[in-house]
């Protein structure tokens, strides 16, 4: 019977191997067995961490070599630590934590989530650090509640593509889109205290928006609110909608396409709340391609709803 030791095994397998198991694991498991073990650990590059406690040992020895760390913990964490992060995910932060994600300690950052984190008082400076091009190198943002700039500016975040937020003003989609030229994907979800009036928005004009998803699961938001929206993003291709429309469905289809003329896929999960229940949903399906996987189902109170699988 052959016995094969794991010291047996060449480097690059070994190396092979540790791709396959978790950081934390390694790091408890392996490392001061033995020189050649701890050299191969430190040799690993772009290491995942997800920390639920300040694991101190562990950071020091692979802070530089981690890029991308999700927090989930309130001790404070220093993330200047970690120098070459390129994703960072927080579930929980302080006050010193939001004033290090800056570009000067994270050069490299791509992409940074928030979204789990209920509204903080300094959401303000980040949102205006990361819409006003001063973190240069993200690309992506998945935040929590967004408010509409204070002094009603951004400047230009040109290297946005990505971005997904929450919101109690429809006006910040204007804002969103005037700081962010290049943006090919915003998500806009409405919370239960949205405030539905526009309120000296900047003028957009054929922003390049390619996709675009709305979610209103309050129902703040009334058709015409929906239909100003869409003027912005003249160029969207996928839509993603969830709202409560007042008017009915085919009339919103209708304002839909004359706003969206390049529109190839459309989603929604659509309550009309309309007086309109005759309108059959073969007529809506052939308006336009898109509206083919459209199905339409009717509650005990008479009340249609227009979704799509």
């Amino acid at each position: 019977m052959i016995v094969l030791k794991i010291e047996s095994l060449p480097n690059e397998i070994l190396l092979d191997l540790f791709e396959y198991i978790d950081i934390k694991d390694l790091f408890y498991g392996f490392y001061g067995l033995n020189k050649r073990l701890n050299y191969l650990l430190q040799s690993l590059k772009k290491l995942s961490l997800n920390l639920e406690r300040n694991e101190s040992s562990l950071i020091h020895l692979f802070s530089n070599q981690i890029n991308r760390l999700v927090v989930n913990t309130w001790q404070d964490i220093d993330l200047r630590q970690f120098p070459y992060l390129q994703s960072l995910i927080l579930h929980q932060i302080t006050g010193n934590q939001l004033r290090q994600i800056r570009s000067e300690y994270m050069p490299n950052l791509i992409y940074l989530s928030t979204s789990s984190i209920p509204e903080f008082s300094l959401m303000p400076q980040l949102a205006q650090r990361i819409f006003s091009n001063e973190m240069p190198s993200i690309r992506s943002v998945d935040l929590g509640l967004v408010h509409v700039p204070h002094l009603r500016i951004w400047l230009q975040s040109p290297s946005l593509y990505s971005v997904s937020v929450h919101c109690t003003n429809p006006t910040l989609i204007a804002f969103i889109l005037a700081s962010s030229p290049c943006l090919v994907y915003l998500h806009i979800q409405f919370l239960n205290d949205t405030i539905s009036i526009f309120h000296n928005s900047p003028v957009i004009i054929n922003h390049p928006l390619k996709q675009f998803c709305l979610s209103d699961p309050y129902h703040k938001l009334s058709f015409n609110h929906v239909y100003t929206i869409l003027a912005l993003i003249p160029n969207v291709k996928r839509i993603q909608l969830n709202f409560l429309c007042k008017v009915p469905f085919i009339r919103f289809i209708q304002s839909l396409l004359n706003r969206l003329r390049y529109l190839k896929r459309f989603d929604c999960n659509i309550d009309d709340a309309s007086q309109d229940k005759q309108t059959n949903i073969d007529i809506i399906r052939q308006f336009h391609p898109c509206f083919s996987k459209i199905q339409c189902s009717t509650n005990e109170y008479n009340f249609r709803t227009f979704i799509t699988e």
